[in-house]
């Protein structure tokens, strides 16, 4: 309890729980999630600027939240609506950590890109992994007052370090945090799993995680592999589980370096919107 109460977990925002709640029907209606998200009007512009930006390079213009839903998908659209409202309650204050968002809108697409080209998991799953899986950052900058310290010293180390480093100065660490909002706000028990491990490297090997859990982390480690080339920083983490990670998602070098190059091209086009 000690541990959960040095980090502040935001309370789950309301329309977030609505949402969940018809999602968790088991037929959702779309008239009524479309209603839901109407009613926030600042989310509802942010969602169809979004679906018409180049990350999705739809052919047709969207003009309304019910068009969005139809044409991305109810999973997508709520995977969507969740990102808009972490980044609404958490970027502020010391929490605003530009690099941040940015980073985790990239690692978002390139999963979900991931996910449907190669139809292993669903599209929301992959898209809310992706966004949520680094989240105990900005909450941990938030409450440590000497986390900007440690972040400057992760930079010198190897990833899988910066766990033993984070639990070392303030007795948690980013992933355990991210795994705590997650589980709070009621996500996916498959998702807050693969957050809680994303640095655990045998995880891809270890057969007690379920398969969704497993896949979700192999396509992380593939879509990091492009963030850190795109960032002219070596891809170490990558040489370590590289291996593990292509064989679970059936991929040869051949197609890791063509999905590499993908997202390194959207990513650097993506800049300017």
């Amino acid at each position: 309890m000690e541990l959960t109460n040095s980090v502040n977990i935001p309370p789950r925002p309301a329309l977030l729980m609505a949402l969940q709640r018809e999602m968790a029907l088991q037929e959702p209606n779309i008239k009524k999630v479309s209603q839901l998200i109407n009613r926030d009007v600042a989310i509802t512009g942010n969602l169809i600027s979004m679906a018409n930006s180049a990350m999705f390079n739809l052919r047709k213009k969207l003009t309304s939240v019910e068009d969005t839903v139809l044409l991305i998908g109810l999973n997508h659209c709520s995977a969507l609506v969740t990102g808009l409202l972490t980044k609404r309650i958490l970027a502020n204050g010391k929490m605003m950590m530009p690099r941040f968002w940015d980073v985790s809108e990239k690692r978002a697409w390139g999963m979900t890109y991931l996910a449907k080209q190669l139809r292993i998991s669903s599209v929301g799953a992959a898209h809310n992994f992706g966004l949520f899986c680094d989240i105990g950052i900005p909450l941990m900058m938030g409450s440590f007052p000497n986390y900007l310290e440690t972040l400057h010293l992760a930079n010198q180390m190897e990833t899988d370090q910066f766990t033993q480093l984070e639990n070392r100065r303030h007795r948690i660490n980013h992933a355990l945090v991210g795994a705590m909002l997650t589980e709070h706000w009621g996500i996916d028990g498959d998702i807050v799993s693969a957050i809680k491990h994303h640095h655990t490297h045998h995880v891809l090997q270890d057969q007690t995680f379920s398969e969704p859990v497993r896949k979700l982390l192999a396509m992380h480690f593939v879509v990091e592999k492009a963030i850190q080339e795109y960032r002219n920083v070596p891809a170490a983490e990558w040489e370590i589980i590289g291996a593990d990670a292509s064989r679970i998602l059936n991929l040869s070098e051949d197609d890791v370096v063509v999905f590499s190059e993908i997202f390194r091209n959207q990513f650097g086009g993506a800049r300017h919107h």
